[in-house]
């Protein structure tokens, strides 16, 4: 029984390598690439069939690549070879925008154009089929089990594997069952990892071992004949491609911001956000996760992915922000006194800037002194100029009232202003008599001149008492 067995296996590979018309005088196998050396015997014959049948070759002169991560081209070129499908190779145009015959997939043009016209694909959308696009280990499932012709059967299926999207849990768990694909060393199928090209090709022959041609009842596996010819077309239809995420958006548009202005972002409920605040790109693993509105204290670039199980990720949210210059009060207060304009300069601006004694009072005195001369000044120039202006008004109120008591009575405090020491309240009615009778004085055709604005005239008075 044994050797009944293996026989009818050897005749199995046997007619599956002849079936494909195309593979005559083909002359690769396993044997051509160092990375299928340590292949075990079954798997080595999997290998040998197809890649002797044409329906794989090696990603490089002895490489097979066998846990590169397999791409809808090489999937398009599986799927109308192990369907017997017509492929026109001498192709030179395709019916999607990005499929080209000079590109980097163009070797798979012409089986792309054999699916599609079979009705097996449709592409990505937008006239485009994205031929470097990933293929998840789920959707290989699906793909192989609709191969077989158990859809139906995958729809009645359920599973709970946490590695695998809500709507491929039957095909997961048919696909296991029948020992297409297997599950990990955890037991779990990892469904939505990229599927390599070693699952591809095993997937793909233990599928096409178990095809049963329409209208032939299925046989018990001692009385199972050889597939049928390659050239039979089963029409298989599209694996089911989850829906993509919309792309996350920001609150606040690109542009100029305050410093600590937040930025909050949103996506698809139920989708986890992954975002970077320096320009690189985010992925699960390489960036943050959403949960507060971002605070943007520096010039900031934001990119923003949505991820959720079942959905294919979103495209990349960007958007960047850059603080507005706050002038300081000084800047201001410079600005001012070459423009004119002090619109924006009040007291306090003085008082931010630094620069003490402005007051509503003498604010206007203040301002229109700095409009001349130098228009870029510290703020000790500043505050210099501040002390000249409240000292020459200090002056005014003392020979105001000097020569005409009924303007306020300057106060010690006046003095000082003044830049006159040594005067209190103490004294002060005392120096204001003697202030008052020097001015006098000078009215005698003899005297020396005496001025109420001279600070050091005043003091000198002072210094007499």
């Amino acid at each position: 029984m044994r050797k009944k067995i293996v026989g009818l296996l050897m005749a199995v590979l046997l007619c599956f390598h002849l079936s494909v018309s195309f593979a005559a005088g083909a002359t690769k196998s396993s044997a051509d690439f160092t990375d299928l050396k340590d292949l075990d015997a079954a798997t080595k014959a999997k290998f040998d069939a197809l890649i002797g049948a044409g329906v794989f070759d090696g990603v490089s002169d002895g490489k097979f690549g066998l846990k590169e991560e397999m791409d809808r081209a090489q999937f398009a070129k599986v799927a109308a070879l192990i369907t017997g499908l017509e492929v026109n190779k001498d192709l030179k145009t395709s019916s999607f925008s990005d499929v080209k015959a000079d590109g980097p997939n163009g070797y798979a043009l012409p089986y792309i154009e054999a699916i599609k016209s079979a009705g097996i694909t449709e592409g990505s959308g937008d006239g485009t089929f994205n031929p470097a696009g990933k293929v998840t280990k789920e959707q290989l499932a699906t793909f192989l089990v609709r191969v077989v012709g158990k859809d139906a059967e995958a729809k009645t299926k359920t599973g709970n594997d946490s590695t695998v999207s809500d709507w491929a849990q039957g095909y997961v768990a048919l696909a296991v069952e029948l020992k297409v694909l297997p599950n990990g060393a955890d037991g779990k199928f990892g469904g939505q990892a990229n599927a390599t090209r070693d699952l591809l090709l095993t997937g793909a022959y233990e599928a096409k071992q178990q095809y049963v041609p329409p209208g032939k009842p299925s046989k018990k596996p001692e009385e199972e004949e050889p597939p049928a010819p390659a050239s039979t077309y089963v029409p298989i239809p599209e694996v089911v491609t989850p829906s993509q995420l919309a792309t996350p958006t920001a609150d606040l548009a690109s542009g100029v911001v305050q410093s600590g202005t937040q930025v909050s972002l949103s996506a698809t409920s139920g989708a986890t956000i992954y975002y970077t605040t320096d320009g690189s790109t985010p992925t699960r693993t390489n960036g943050l996760v959403y949960s507060v509105p971002i605070v943007v204290n520096s010039a900031m670039t934001i990119k923003a992915l949505a991820v959720q199980d079942g959905m294919r990720d979103s495209d990349i949210m960007s958007s960047s922000y850059t603080i507005i210059v706050t002038k300081s009060a000084l800047d201001l207060i410079n600005e001012a006194s070459a423009s004119r304009n002090w619109t924006d300069v009040t007291v306090t601006t003085f008082g931010d800037a630094g620069v003490t004694g402005v007051t509503s009072d003498n604010l206007t005195y203040v301002q229109e002194y700095l409009e001349y001369g130098a228009t870029t000044r510290t703020s000790a120039q500043i505050q210099a100029i501040v002390n000249e202006v409240r000292a020459g008004l200090a002056l005014t109120e003392i020979s105001n009232y000097i020569m005409d008591s009924s303007f306020t009575k300057p106060s010690a405090t006046t003095f000082a202003a003044a830049g006159v020491t040594g005067v209190t309240a103490n004294n002060l009615d005392d120096i204001l008599s003697a202030i008052e009778d020097a001015y006098h004085e000078i009215r005698g055709p003899f005297d020396t001149p005496f001025s109420l604005t001279s600070r050091d005239d005043l003091q000198a008075v002072v210094n007499t008492r």
